[in-house]
């Protein structure tokens, strides 16, 4: 990837928990370790972007077991210093790729209702709402933050994958 700068975009490792340290508190990096997990047994693929000097800035995972008609994207997140830069974008294009490698024909994400700018990035990208969902996880005080998400889907191939991107 090029935007000025060279970035690594590579598999996600146990080794790079700590440098993920700004994508949240213990709780999430507990669930990032289950994920690096999930890589090993090859239900689930995982990226970082990384700096030439091995600065971590982006994440993204993608649930390939969930669902043999969709994979599901999750854990996105760009460093506050990096956003605005087109790395969600590209993180989100490489997880589609690797879901379509899979052979699995759509990707789904969820945005939560009070982050218009992430259902603007993904409407951008080709994704349409399919599904309104209540979600939750654990939090650092061992209690769960619940929400509701809006379900975006976009199909890969065809007219879908040609749309913006």
């Amino acid at each position: 990837m090029h935007l000025g700068i060279d970035l690594d975009v590579r598999d996600l490792q146990q080794t790079d928990l700590d440098a993920l340290e700004w994508s949240g508190g213990a709780a999430h990096r507990r669930t990032l370790a289950g994920v690096v997990e999930a890589t090993w047994r090859g239900d689930a693929e995982a990226v970082v972007a990384e700096l030439p000097t091995g600065v971590v800035v982006a994440m993204g995972a993608l649930d390939v077991a969930r669902s043999t008609e969709w994979a599901w994207l999750w854990l996105l997140a760009v460093h506050p210093d990096w956003q605005r830069l087109g790395l969600g974008t590209a993180l989100v294009r490489e997880l589609e790729a690797r879901a379509a490698a899979s052979g699995l024909p759509a990707v789904r994400l969820a945005a939560e209702h009070d982050n218009p700018g992430a259902a603007s990035l993904y409407r951008r990208l080709g994704y349409r709402q399919v599904d309104s969902v209540v979600e939750s996880w654990p939090d650092d005080a061992g209690r769960r933050y619940v929400t509701v998400s809006s379900v975006f889907e976009r199909r890969l191939g065809g007219a879908d994958q040609r749309q913006g991107g």
